[in-house]
């Protein structure tokens, strides 16, 4: 493979991750199924990826990669109704066409989640890396920190408005279940 053809493959590469949570979040708004989404996130990623040739450094990846990932939802539904389970391209495309706007925003909440997440105290952070990265029962977590297994989700939900109130004045506006259990 040739230099250009490296630095290429490395900004798609870069392009793909970075908008991986776009193409989920649309995907799963379209679907309303997380297993589903997952099996279409994965084959829009292939061909994505078998199509990397065809995009253009210098345009915008996510228009062009939630094209794709459009035509793979609807692969799904054609591929699902054949199995007699009811899905109706109307509704599904509507469902896409009103995820668009908020695959958008998600990235503008995660870089205010990681901001407000910087604040927080190592004892509070802790406690959500516990939670959400170990994936840590209640009860583990009480063992663990010496709390009660209330005082445990009493402290979460607190952590949790903190971090909502937080991203909402990141943001400027109020944006209700942002961080949700």
């Amino acid at each position: 493979m040739a230099k250009n053809d490296d630095s290429a493959s490395d900004a798609f590469i870069q392009f793909l991750t970075t908008h991986q949570s776009h193409l989920r979040g649309y995907i799963l708004g379209s679907l309303g199924n997380y297993a589903y989404s997952e099996d279409v996130l994965q084959q829009t990623n292939l061909v994505l990826w078998k199509k990397s040739s065809e995009f253009r450094p210098d345009a915008d990846f996510l228009p062009w990669a939630l094209a794709i990932a459009r035509y793979e939802i609807l692969a799904f539904i054609r591929d699902k109704q054949r199995e007699h389970l009811v899905f109706y391209p109307d509704v599904a495309e509507l469902m896409m066409d009103s995820c668009i706007p908020a695959a958008n925003q998600v990235s503008k909440r995660q870089e205010a989640l990681r901001g407000c997440l910087k604040r927080l105290h190592e004892r509070q952070m802790e406690i959500l890396t516990l939670r959400y990265v170990a994936n840590a029962s209640m009860h583990e977590i009480s063992k663990m920190t010496g709390r009660s297994v209330d005082g445990v989700k009493s402290l979460l939900v607190r952590i949790r408005k903190t971090l909502r109130r937080c991203i909402e004045k990141n943001l400027g506006s109020p944006e209700r279940g942002v961080v949700n259990a």
